[in-house]
């Protein structure tokens, strides 16, 4: 579901109480829609799966750059903005986990007590828990180990968490592949983001290897569909109710599966999402280059603003310098 939909749908559908409280919750919700374009994140093209805590977080912040509110008025924009993830989350629409939802309801309240939040950053998964992550994928234990839908499912979710892992691909990127545009020359495939936005995403040798297992273990599937394999997902369903069609995942089948992944690694408590794994690549990608610019281009940002916040993650840079110059140790 999109999120103007979602929005829309709430509003229309929750009991806000007062004519004044419905319009100032709708007014709340508007702004929210705008801080999210803002953030490369239009609603109206954009899923929930595109949301973290963070940025619900974040717009509090947002709302006293931006708009210069009152304290009284800040509480009633979070209030609706609380009561939407509520209904949300009645619905089974809110991709978030226990310990998400938790970690939000507790930001709300540091905020209502100290009004102005701390700037939040995204915190990425370290590099050893993407490790457990990657070994829960290849370590999974079939149910019926004889069975060839769940054999590919394994292969697929392995070749997912990969490729999450090396290319900071937003889901919806994902799972809109086809095996025409994998490049084998380079290793890479070219993808279409937000605003139709084009880029070129790489792959390490790894994930490319577990890739190529899982779609050279799905040619009986693949041939029996009397469909061009090249017009054919690189990502496909492996449940029964799919028959012999080869379709395409969606978002929040990756989303179950990182979050299923992440439970069988011990990491429940993480949140971990697909959209953390973005987070992961994006710091390692301007750890090693320093470039703003780079990072920009290898996430499909349109605006460098919204790639800024990496170079806060653990970087070092000034850290660096300062030693060269001063020599300190």
């Amino acid at each position: 579901m999109f999120i103007s939909d979602s929005i829309e749908s709430y509003l229309e559908a929750a009991d806000t109480g007062t004519t004044y409280t419905r319009r100032t919750y709708r007014t709340a919700m508007n702004l929210f829609q705008e801080y999210l374009r803002q953030r490369e994140i239009p609603p109206d093209a954009s899923v929930l799966e595109d949301l973290d805590v963070d940025r619900l977080l974040v717009f509090a912040t947002w709302l006293l750059d931006e708009t210069g509110i009152g304290k009284r008025t800040l509480q009633t924009y979070l209030a609706a903005l609380a009561a939407w993830t509520s209904y949300l989350q009645v619905r089974g629409w809110l991709p978030f986990s226990a310990q998400e939802l938790a970690r939000f309801q507790d930001g709300l309240k540091r905020i209502r007590r100290n009004q102005r939040p701390p700037e939040l950053l995204p915190y990425p998964p370290r590099q050893e828990e993407l490790e457990l992550l990657v070994s829960a994928a290849r370590e999974t234990v079939l149910r019926r180990p004889g069975d060839k839908r769940e054999q590919l499912a394994k292969l697929r979710d392995i070749a997912i968490v990969e490729a999450l892992r090396c290319t900071g691909l937003r889901v919806g990127e994902l799972v809109s592949i086809l095996r025409k545009q994998l490049e084998d020359q380079d290793r890479a495939v070219w993808v279409t983001g937000k605003r139709n936005k084009v880029r070129r995403v790489y792959f390490d040798e790894r994930t490319w290897g577990a890739i190529h297992h899982y779609l050279q273990a799905r040619q009986p599937f693949d041939g029996a569909t009397g469909r061009p394999l090249s017009e054919l997902p690189v990502f496909a369903r492996h449940d029964r109710k799919s028959g012999s069609k080869v379709l395409p995942l969606s978002t929040q089948s990756v989303q179950n599966t990182i979050r299923r992944l992440a439970e069988g690694a011990g990491l429940g408590a993480k949140g971990i999402t697909p959209h953390a794994l973005r987070h992961y690549f994006a710091t390692r990608i301007y750890q090693t280059t320093r470039d703003l610019a780079v990072t920009q281009t290898a996430l499909g940002h349109e605006s460098p603003n919204t790639t800024r916040i990496y170079a806060k993650l653990e970087d070092n840079a000034v850290r660096d310098a300062h030693r060269e110059a001063f020599g300190s140790n």
